[in-house]
Formats: structure tokens, C-alpha cells, sequence
């Protein structure tokens, strides 16, 4: 009786493990697109904004995500265009998700530009770099 109830616990787990299973994918939008940088929409309640890190010869894509509950993607916009407005002197620092981005502003031949920087949670000791922004680029990338 024992080897019965052993030989049908073994069939049953290597049947459970040779199982497939379909897994359903969210829906994902592109809601603005500039050169090596664009934010993505996931669903209807998620976002993430990818860009390349020129700091890496590879030049891998980056991303930080967040969540839209009390309308953060006009929130982070409006933050963004504060800087262009300000030009402040110490980067702006947020948190999205657990991650913190650093949002640079330098002034370039008298243009204000943006840089985004973040320290990957996988690498903490190398900072990801975008390239530089301009205030329209970044309309741009919010559909503005």
C-alpha cells in the first residue's frame, strides 16, 4: 500500500511539472518616443519610463516604474517642467517605486536641458545616465 501511495505521489508531481500554462500579457502603449528614451504605458494603472544609459558602451535600457493612483504621470510631468521653469542648482530627487531618480538640469549654450540618474538596485555602485532632454522632448514623451 505504501509503494501504491509513493508511485502515485511521484506521477502526480512529474505530471504537475510538465503542465503549460498560457499567461495572460498586460497590454502595454507607447505614450511618447524620443530617441533612447520613452514612457510606456502598462494597462491601465502602470507605468514605466525607459531610457538608454550612456554611461554603459552597450548602451542597456534603464527604466523606473510607477504606478498612476492620484494621477502621478501628470504629477512627475509637472515636476519635470518645474525644473525646465527653475534650472535649480541640486538635482531633484524622487522615488518611484522603491527606486530613487535624480533629475538633473544644466544649462547647455543657454538651453535648459534635463538629465535623468538613477543607481541600479542590481549594481549600486554604477550610475545610469540619460541623454540630455530639452523641455520639448519631454512634452514630447508626456503626449504635451
Amino acid at each position: 500500500m505504501k509503494k501504491l501511495f509513493l508511485l502515485a505521489g511521484l506521477l502526480f508531481s512529474v505530471a504537475s511539472y510538465s503542465q503549460i500554462e498560457f499567461i495572460e500579457t498586460t497590454k502595454t502603449e507607447i505614450v511618447g518616443k524620443i530617441e533612447y528614451v520613452y514612457l510606456e504605458k502598462i494597462g491601465d494603472k502602470a507605468y514605466n519610463f525607459y531610457y538608454k544609459n550612456i554611461n554603459d558602451p552597450i548602451h542597456e535600457y534603464v527604466h523606473f516604474s510607477f504606478k498612476n493612483l492620484d494621477n502621478d504621470v501628470e504629477k512627475l510631468h509637472q515636476i519635470i517642467v518645474k525644473g525646465f521653469e527653475e534650472n535649480p542648482r541640486d538635482p531633484y530627487k524622487i522615488k518611484a517605486n522603491g527606486d530613487v531618480i535624480w533629475l538633473k538640469y544644466t544649462k547647455v549654450d543657454g538651453v535648459v536641458m534635463l538629465q535623468i540618474q538613477q543607481y541600479v538596485s542590481r549594481d549600486p555602485d554604477i550610475m545610469t545616465v540619460s541623454k540630455l532632454l530639452t523641455y520639448e522632448e519631454v512634452n514630447k514623451l508626456f503626449s504635451k
